[in-house]
């Protein structure tokens, strides 16, 4: 037991437990497509520092503290083990193993494990592991399976004490035994920053290896069905550059990739990215988080759980020196956007018009239809942009965009100005008519809708082009209520139709009015029609008599 306490520092009750919710997961795909980008060209990659807001690409704002556990050497933060927080540093300095790295001065580093609190602090560090941990090479990055019975690891090369590779070991009787260096690592070359998908089945890493695009790129490889690695895949133009882009992490839900890059747009040094992960697994356009988590210097080795904290490290001004280690805790700033459609000319609203919101990266963030006061509401992101669509029977469909250009807690307001399409005359199998959109009425009233005057004016304007045209007006009901009351419902919406085309100078001369009650249903449901079909039951026919 001694040996156990020695070896993993951690407590004998904590021996099997669920992977804490701070864990990478998620196989994905390579990315061959080129870059999104949105119509404002928010994410293009020409974009300087100067754009760069304090919110993240999500409406986050992050508040973040040094820990307690940073030194005056280098820190840096790696990943957690059975909800603890897993670190590597070259404190071990001045001991009398210690072994200094000569690029920096400081000692080799070592993988070390701290208890996290309620308030995110690291506390009782101690060494992760003595069987690990060795005195001569540098461990420097760990990564768990599901249940943490598997470690993957960086560790210096015994060749040559500044190229790493990376390891695997095996939690055996509380020791981590059977040690292997990974297939894939190639002598004279570095891989670093081991991340593996919840489900297991690909590690992620950053390596300079032959077949990046510049300087250190992240690659993957898969497992294969032998248990063995693929060869490993590079990530792609999309995430790498000609320059450094390292510690990789996927997000719990399998919903973005987070890395670290000097490459991509940023506000010096490297900084922390954001892909999103389509849902066939490829990688958008990475964004930078923001200048709430980034700085002007080095900020890496992003890791966040499903609670909306989690740690980075950065080399930032007022930390305790080198590397250190953040704790942060991200606040949402909401805010709504409120879409009314209107017809072009009147502004009058239009209910029932279907609108379409999707964001920059193509997802559907809303599809409903309009309420009776033509509006739509939903809420989005600060600083990001948007593609409206709305669509409506007898009207031009219209595409618009809109960008939040604020970082605070607000309501936008956006009218969608929709034209109408010009009635035409149709000649069909047994008639001729004017087609136009439906005009509707509420169950059991004859009274025309506000809408609707817009369609009858469309047919105003056709008796007006066509002086010697006569029409007839057909109305007809739903099946509900009896054949008598629906005969006289429908006499009254053809009155009603009739006595507004009036009101626009039409002589009712030229204009029969007929109601048809239930008798000629476009469903013929009845009782099984649901409120759709019954809507569409309850129209307005216009009949050319001649012209």
């Amino acid at each position: 037991m001694k040996n156990f306490l020695l070896n993993v520092a951690l407590p004998l009750a904590i021996i099997v437990t669920s992977l804490p919710t701070l864990f990478a997961q998620g196989p994905v795909q390579e990315f061959t497509a080129e870059a999104t980008l949105s119509p404002f060209g928010v994410y293009a990659p020409s974009a300087s520092a100067e754009i760069i807001r304090e919110l993240d690409p999500n409406g986050f704002k992050y508040n973040v503290k040094n820990l307690e556990v940073n030194t005056k050497y280098g820190e840096h933060s790696t990943s957690f083990f059975r909800k603890k927080l897993i670190y590597a540093s070259s404190k071990k300095i001045g001991a009398f193993y210690a072994k200094k790295d000569k690029r920096t001065g400081e000692g080799f580093e070592d993988l070390y494990c701290a208890e996290i609190d309620f308030y995110g602090e690291a506390l009782k560090s101690q060494n992760f592991s003595r069987v690990l941990n060795t005195r001569q090479e540098h461990e420097a990055d760990a990564t768990f399976n599901r249940d943490q019975s598997i470690i993957f690891f960086s560790r210096s090369d015994e060749a040559d004490d500044y190229k790493q590779k990376i390891y695997r070991a095996e939690l055996v009787n509380y020791q981590w035994t059977n040690f292997e260096k990974m297939e894939f690592n190639l002598d004279g070359f570095t891989y670093e920053n081991p991340a593996l998908s919840l489900d297991e089945n690909t590690l992620y890493f950053a390596s300079n290896m032959p077949g990046t695009l510049g300087g250190y790129d992240i690659f993957k490889v898969v497992m294969q069905e032998d248990g063995t690695f693929s060869k490993p895949i590079n990530l792609g133009k999309n995430i790498n550059t000609t320059k450094d882009e390292k510690y990789p992490y996927i997000a719990e839900d399998n919903g973005a990739l987070y890395f670290s890059s000097d490459g991509h747009y940023n506000m010096g040094g490297m900084d922390i990215f954001e892909s999103k992960i389509t849902n066939d697994g490829t990688y958008n356009f990475p964004v930078n988080m923001g200048s709430s988590i980034n700085s002007v210097s080095d900020d890496i080795a992003f890791m966040m759980d499903l609670t909306a904290t989690g740690f980075f490290t950065s080399d930032r001004d007022g930390g305790k020196g080198g590397d250190d280690i953040y704790h942060f805790v991200r606040e949402r700033v909401t805010q709504r956007l409120t879409l009314r459609a209107v017809e072009f000319n009147t502004d009058m609203p239009l209910p029932n018009a279907k609108v379409l919101v999707k964001d920059a990266y193509g997802r559907v963030v809303r599809e409903a239809l309009t309420d009776k006061n033509g509006y739509i509401d939903l809420g989005i992101i600060p600083y990001n942009s948007y593609t409206i669509e709305a669509s409506k029977d007898g009207y031009k469909d219209l595409k618009t965009y809109f960008e939040s250009d604020r970082g605070d807690r607000h309501t936008f307001e956006e009218a969608l100005q929709m034209e109408q399409k010009d009635a035409e005359i149709v000649s069909l199998a047994d008639k001729t008519i004017i087609e136009v959109e439906q005009i509707y009425f509420d169950f059991d009233k004859a009274n025309i809708k506000d809408e609707s005057t817009l369609t009858l004016n469309k047919i105003a304007n056709i008796l007006n082009q066509y002086p010697l045209m006569n029409i007839q007006i057909d109305a007809h009901t739903d099946a509900r209520g009896t054949d008598a009351y629906n005969q006289t419902l429908s006499e009254k919406r053809a009155k009603a139709t009739l006595d507004y085309l009036i009101s626009k100078g039409i002589d009712q001369n030229r204009i029969i009015a007929v109601g048809h009650g239930e008798s000629r249903p476009v469903h013929t449901c009845k009782k099984g029609c649901n409120e759709t079909m019954h809507k569409e039951n309850r129209r307005v026919e216009f009949v050319v008599l001649n012209m």
